[in-house]
């Protein structure tokens, strides 16, 4: 394989043909076998918890004064079938909900589509319609609940279902609190659930946290995130530093529109993994709060702590979550949050036991709760702030980890900034590189697997596989009729004029969030909303010869 000359001046897996992994950290980069007060010589002493640019933590007190939140992620079958695990979880002790939508939903089709019809329902809730969203919420009262949603190309339309659900029981828009993902960018790169063209995509993002600016002030609408690059492949750094970028391009976005960062970067939120290599997951959250408050502060010109402070979503790393003795996975996710508390993060979700296989059951979720209650309350790792502060290893495994992060980023910036980078499959290269080289290091055993490649036995699947959360056979048709009795019921005449307002706003240049409010209030379904806006923006060809 022929390596790009850019991409291998970044830390990555092309190292570790020449290094011995045990002098290298998971994305590369290099390390001591023992670290003295040496190590710390030109390395600037950190701020104290609180204090700009927030390295130990982005409050005084931490979590000495506030846990994180505690997220497990969510979504199978229909809203309804949804509502009820939603109030059985509010009640064993999650205080966050993280939904999944379906993938029908998150690629813009109805439920009765062709082309979807075998995955409604399946690796999260089928939402088409206002009816969706609201059986989904009946009896939880959305001024006392955060959700977080995890969808992009179709995050306008989400939210606005949302925030009508939570309007038709009486509470404001400025009153809920939340997340959108709306990280399209990172679509184009890692899941491919994008819908339209780059700019139009990023428009529509724009128009998301602009409405967010004017009307939705609590409410996070956007979680930028590295996650996703990491699973297709890149290296931990390498996907701190594609979010970074995106990020600009974000922001980039906002400030073309007469906005300064300090009216919507505190709506601003980021997803960033950790996974086995504990300290590294430690050092770059560390190193990430950095870099964060620098750009906003040197960059954009942010004057307010509030736009600095870097506010993290973390948990577990997804794909080293083996099949092989899935019992084992337990111990993976109490290792990754412990990492992701020791790096400061706001709010956490763990992957289950089992989530190697299927949506999880609710005897795993409940153990990924579990163990997030025990580390808060029964380890002691809260009651200090930033207790590995000082360590010569942690400290300077942040300081590399910070400088390869804004390597990077220039290096993208200065030819032409992620947008450009995607449209030209540059970003989409450099994941599948890595991507090649890890598979190479799993198959060839020089990265260590636990059951999958290193002590393995003869044990069959077959055990664990009958054990997976069941998908019920009649979500298809359930939803079907959801639909049909929507459509019976709904004012058509109100819909139609609703659309061609939609697809008017669209064409010119205003915001869109108000047209998709209407059509979603007349029970217009994501299917039919976006149509229309795949007739104004068209749609992408990606890059080939990746």
């Amino acid at each position: 394989m022929s390596l790009n000359p850019t991409f291998m001046q970044w830390p990555g897996r092309s190292n570790f043909a020449d290094t011995e992994a045990n002098n290298l950290t998971y994305s590369g980069l290099p390390i001591n076998g023992v670290y003295t007060q040496k190590d710390l010589e030109g390395i600037e002493a950190p701020a104290d918890p609180g204090e700009y640019p927030f390295t130990r933590g982005i409050h005084a007190g931490m979590f000495r004064d506030r846990l994180w939140t505690r997220r497990q992620y969510m979504g199978f079958g229909t809203g309804s079938d949804v509502n009820a695990w939603i109030k059985d979880l509010l009640s064993r002790g999650q205080n966050g909900l993280s939904m999944a939508l379906d993938l029908p939903t998150q690629m813009g089709m109805d439920s009765d589509n062709p082309l979807g019809i075998h995955e409604v329902g399946r690796v999260g809730v089928a939402i088409d319609s206002l009816a969706d969203m609201e059986a989904m919420f009946e009896g939880v009262p959305l001024d006392k609940v955060a959700t977080s949603f995890t969808i992009n190309g179709t995050a306008a339309i989400i939210m606005a279902m949302y925030l009508v659900t939570a309007e038709k029981q009486g509470v404001p828009p400025e009153k809920i609190r939340g997340t959108v993902q709306n990280d399209i960018l990172k679509e184009f790169v890692a899941r491919g659930t994008y819908l339209f063209p780059p700019e139009p995509s990023l428009r529509l993002v724009g128009d998301v946290i602009e409405y967010g600016i004017t009307k939705a002030p609590k409410f996070n609408t956007i979680s930028i995130s590295m996650a996703h690059m990491k699973s297709a492949g890149a290296t931990l750094i390498q996907a701190d530093a594609f979010m970074f970028a995106n990020a600009i391009a974000y922001i980039e976005e906002l400030t073309k529109r007469g906005y300064h960062i300090d009216q919507f970067g505190h709506q601003l939120s980021f997803l960033q993994c950790v996974n086995k290599d504990f300290f590294e997951g430690v050092a770059r959250l560390r190193a990430a709060r950095r870099y964060w408050a620098e750009m906003a502060k040197e960059r954009f010109g942010s004057e307010q702590d509030k736009t600095q402070k870097y506010r993290i979503h973390s948990g577990g790393d997804t794909d080293a979550m083996t099949f092989e003795r899935p019992n084992a996975n337990i111990a993976r996710t109490a290792l990754t949050c412990m990492s992701a508390v020791l790096g400061g993060a706001q709010s956490i979700q763990l992957p289950c036991w089992d989530e190697a296989y299927e949506i999880p059951t609710e005897d795993a979720i409940q153990n990924a709760l579990d163990v997030q209650m025990i580390v808060a309350y029964e380890s002691g790792v809260t009651n200090v702030v930033d207790p590995l502060a000082g360590s010569y290893y942690v400290e300077s495994l942040t300081e590399q980890s910070h400088q390869a992060i804004g390597n990077i980023v220039e290096d993208i910036l200065e030819s032409g900034g992620s947008v450009k980078w995607i449209e030209e499959g540059r970003m989409q290269a450099a994941i599948a590189q890595e991507a090649i080289l890890w598979e190479q290091r799993l198959k060839s055993g020089d990265e260590v697997m636990v059951a999958y490649n290193y002590a393995k036995n003869d044990d069959s699947r077959s055990t664990y596989e009958s054990m997976l959360h069941p998908y019920e056979e009649t979500t298809l048709e359930r939803q079907k009729q959801s639909m049909a009795d929507v459509r019976a019921t709904r004012d058509q005449s109100q819909l139609d004029a609703a659309l061609q307002s939609l697809k008017a706003a669209a064409e010119g240049e205003g915001n869109l969030m108000e047209p998709i409010m209407a059509a979603v209030r007349a029970y217009g379904t994501v299917g039919e909303i976006v149509e229309v806006l795949h007739d104004v923006f068209g749609a992408f060809d990606a890059p080939t010869g990746i």
